[in-house]
């Protein structure tokens, strides 16, 4: 949880190199295991295209934090899109 929490908080500083190299290191890691935990990172940093690809890899490992995705404030970004709607009828949630 280190590495998510400086990559959020460099990226609230604004210090983005910092930011990148702490998500790096999480998904070097901690790719097959904290899914989810990444896409938070890259929605937060508004990054949503890279955050729906880790959603996907999220769905296919059956990462349990899936199922707390509704209402996350890190995935905020990520509810105006049409991906999000479509990704939570998979997943089975209301919309």
């Amino acid at each position: 949880m280190r590495l998510q929490g400086q990559a959020l908080a460099y990226h609230a500083l604004g210090r983005r190199k910092e930011s990148d190299l702490a998500l790096a290191e999480l998904v070097a890691k901690y790719h097959a295991e904290w899914a989810f935990q990444i896409v938070e990172v890259y929605a937060a940093r508004g990054e949503a295209d890279r955050a729906f690809e880790w959603l996907e890899r999220a769905y296919a490992q059956r990462d349990g934090g899936l199922s707390e995705m509704k209402g996350d404030p890190l995935l905020k970004s990520l509810e105006r899109d049409s991906r999000y709607a479509a990704f939570l009828k998979k997943m089975h949630l209301p919309a």
